[in-house]
């Protein structure tokens, strides 16, 4: 459970870091 949840937590971090990144180029268009 604690794996599983690491590596969620993980992959929503590296979501909102691709969202983030995402938002800044169209922004900055």
């Amino acid at each position: 459970a604690t794996r599983y949840d690491k590596t969620a937590e993980s992959f929503l971090g590296f979501i909102d870091i691709t969202s983030i990144r995402l938002w800044v180029r169209l922004l900055s268009t």
